[in-house]
């Protein structure tokens, strides 16, 4: 009997070993869960600051669209304002052309009924002389 006690003892030994070694063990898996965990959160923290940043990123981005827009509105303004411009030197230049294309012909109408008179005179000169 006392075998049988001494057997059961150390069962009772063995299992209550075994025991506190789960209990250590889960002890030990439990802190390794809360600090994955706490990595977890750590990441979705950073996660969440990476995904504000692209949020930010993009804001930026679609600023930098709205007035690459707007330049090229503005530069289109330009060219057309530049387009009138030219077009309204070019009326101009022509018009000037026309006017000294005009005066250089009365002046040539001019020099010649001059000569003309000139000669008239000169022979009224001699008639007379």
């Amino acid at each position: 009997m006392m075998s049988k006690n001494n057997n059961i003892e150390d069962m009772l030994s063995q299992l209550i070993t075994m025991v506190a070694a789960i209990q250590v063990e889960h002890k030990e898996m439990k802190q390794a869960l809360e600090g994955m965990h706490q990595e977890q959160k750590e990441m979705k923290r950073a996660f969440e600051g990476m995904h504000q940043e692209q949020k930010e990123m993009k804001q930026a981005f679609e600023g930098i669209l709205q007035e690459q827009k707007e330049m090229k509105r503005v530069q289109q303004e330009m060219h057309h304002k530049i387009d009138e411009k030219e077009t309204k030197a070019e009326e101009h230049h022509k018009e000037i052309l026309d006017q000294l294309t005009a005066f250089k012909h009365d002046q040539d109408f001019i020099w010649e009924k001059t000569v003309r008179h000139e000669r008239e005179i000169h022979a009224i000169k001699m008639k007379l002389s």
